[in-house]
This record gives structure tokens, C-alpha cells and sequence, in this order.
């Protein structure tokens, strides 16, 4: 068996007052509206979840991103603890969120700081050019994407981008789907009833349409803070959209509470998602 740990939206805390150069009001307006939340995030939280997930001896764990809250520098610093409290880089991937790419400027910052959960950029260009990522893992291909990317000031939207949908285009096309079961992780969903078109993947309907034409199954997600499971299907080929609660959340502003996904493939590739909540 290959199990994987899923796993997503740390909002690490403290949160700084960004206050340093360039001033920016997209972080400032964000900072407000962390502070109206009192208790929503908890590290000691995010702490018990990553021990449990620790516990769980997975093969491999992704993080469908939003590390962090605001895009400040001091916020990667215990960004990339919180990835090395996982394992080592090459057992751990991480999928950018909405967060984590706050403003135009966080891309240098992720690219110093968080290096080590990068791969080489295969285009030039913005934080997208270092993805998809591929780790196969036992009977698992893992494709970590990068949804995160800076948008408007009240936008909490993502984008794949077409030319990080040309490359993940190519990379299905040649994994063996004798030997290995694509999972999809990515912070964004792709589709999600009543989801605001503020908070949306924008190009969702591309990326889903691609993978059903690639037959994949499963896309793991965050974004939502929920425990999800959704259907889409096209092409006559159904696939699992599953998302997974924040790793910090305290359940006290009516989310759910911290929970991680485990998913287990068998040697014939078939697979399951159990969800695992963290007391």
C-alpha cells in the first residue's frame, strides 16, 4: 500500500503588522480582518496535526497550501519550519495558495526562504513557472500545482495559467498508468457549489476538463477549510474533488475543526480517502 497524507490551510500565527517597504494596502486590509477573528487559527493546533500526521506514517505528505496569512518575509521563515516539521523536502510537496502569493512582491521571498519545496523554474515568470511537480511515490504520481497567484485587493481567487497547463498537459501524458495513480493536489478547487467567484480557480473548468481527458481520478484541495467530497464528470469519466479542513482551525468561527486526509492506494491502483480528525 501507498498512503499519502493531505493536508492544508496552517495560517500560521502570529500574524505581523505589515508594516514593511513596499507598504502595500492589500496586507494592511488583510491584517483587519485576521485581527476580527480572535482564536480562529492556533499553532498549538497546526502542532497536534502535524504530530498526528506524523503518527500516521505516511510514504509521502502534500500541503494544499496557504502557510501563511499576509505574503510578509517574516512569515516564510516559519513557513519552511512548518514544511521541515513534515520531513525532508523530497518527501513533501506544497501547493501555493492564495495567501502564500499575497501581492506582486512575494515571489522573491518564497523563491529565498522557501527554495527547498521548489523545483527548477521551467519557464521564466512567476512563482507557477517551478510547477507542476511530479514525485512518484510507490504506486503514486503526485502532481503538486501552483494556484496561488497575486490578484486585485479584495480577490482571493486563483489561476493555473495556461502555460502551467500546457506543461502539466505533457507531464500526463507520460506517466505510466500501468505503474502509478495520478493525484492532483492543488489549493484551489476546480469546482465547488456556491463557491463566490471572488474565491474561485479561474481557469477550474480547463484544468478538470484536462484531467478527465487524462482519466485521472482524484484532485486533492484546500481553500475551502471544509471536509469535502464533490463529483465532476465529463467525458464520461468521473473525478473526486476532495478538500481537507484547516490543519490550525479552533472550530470556533463555525468551521470545521483541524482534520487531515489520508489516501491509500492498493497495488492494483485502486484507492480510498479516509479523513482523520485531530482532537
Amino acid at each position: 500500500m501507498t498512503v499519502i497524507a493531505h493536508l492544508s490551510d496552517l495560517h500560521l500565527s502570529p500574524v505581523p503588522f505589515p508594516a514593511e517597504w513596499p507598504w502595500r494596502l492589500k496586507p494592511v486590509l488583510g491584517w483587519i480582518n485576521w485581527r476580527r477573528q480572535p482564536g480562529a487559527h492556533d499553532n498549538a493546533v497546526w502542532e497536534r496535526t502535524a504530530a498526528a500526521v506524523l503518527a500516521a506514517s505516511p510514504h509521502f505528505a502534500v500541503v494544499t497550501g496557504d502557510l501563511i496569512e499576509l505574503g510578509l518575509s517574516e512569515e516564510y521563515g516559519r513557513a519552511a519550519a512548518a514544511l521541515a516539521r513534515l520531513g525532508d523536502p523530497e518527501a513533501v510537496s506544497w501547493a501555493p495558495g492564495n495567501h502564500d502569493a499575497y501581492t506582486t512582491d512575494t515571489t522573491a521571498r518564497i523563491r529565498e526562504r522557501l527554495f527547498r519545496w521548489l523545483g527548477p523554474a521551467q519557464a521564466p515568470g512567476d512563482l507557477r513557472a517551478h510547477f507542476p511537480r511530479l514525485d512518484l511515490v510507490g504506486r503514486a504520481a503526485v502532481i503538486t500545482l501552483c494556484s496561488g497567484t497575486p490578484t486585485w485587493t479584495f480577490s482571493a481567487e486563483g489561476a493555473l495559467g495556461p502555460a502551467q497547463l500546457a506543461r502539466l498537459d505533457i507531464l500526463l501524458a507520460g506517466i505510466d498508468r500501468t505503474a502509478h495513480l495520478p493525484v492532483i493536489a492543488v489549493h484551489h478547487p476546480p469546482a465547488a457549489e456556491g463557491l463566490s467567484r471572488l474565491k474561485r480557480l479561474r481557469d477550474g473548468e480547463a484544468l478538470l476538463h484536462l484531467l478527465a481527458r487524462h482519466r485521472c481520478p482524484l484532485v486533492l484541495h484546500g481553500h475551502l477549510h471544509e471536509a469535502r467530497r464533490h463529483e465532476w464528470t465529463a467525458f464520461g469519466h468521473r473525478i473526486a474533488l476532495i478538500g481537507a479542513p484547516s490543519a490550525s482551525a479552533t472550530g470556533r468561527h463555525g468551521e470545521d475543526g483541524p482534520a487531515f486526509n489520508l489516501v491509500t492506494i492498493a497495488p492494483d491502483l485502486t484507492w480510498r480517502v479516509e479523513t482523520r480528525a485531530v482532537t
